[in-house]
């Protein structure tokens, strides 16, 4: 496999999902929809690509929207990779 798109950023709540399955606090039916819906569109070969020991590549406030479900106000980011053949 190699790294088809390199550089995408996720939100909290998406960068939850996408690492563990499922989201850990209390959240709005509609809103788990959204986050997983986005992640769906992303594909099934989507890998995190930060390292949380030295929190490279992880933003506690950043502008850019998220890759996944859109959310455009400013917040925590996660960096992401998408892999393929």
């Amino acid at each position: 496999m190699r790294i088809v798109k390199d550089i995408l950023f996720l939100c909290a709540d998406c960068t939850q999902v996408a690492c563990n399955g499922f989201i850990g606090v209390d959240i709005r039916e509609e809103r788990l929809a959204e986050v997983r819906d986005g992640l769906s569109r992303l594909g099934q070969h989507l890998v995190p690509n930060f390292d949380s020991e030295t929190v490279s590549s992880l933003r506690d406030f950043c502008p850019l929207p998220c890759d996944s479900c859109k959310e455009w106000r400013a917040g925590y980011r996660a960096r992401f990779a998408i892999l393929g053949e």
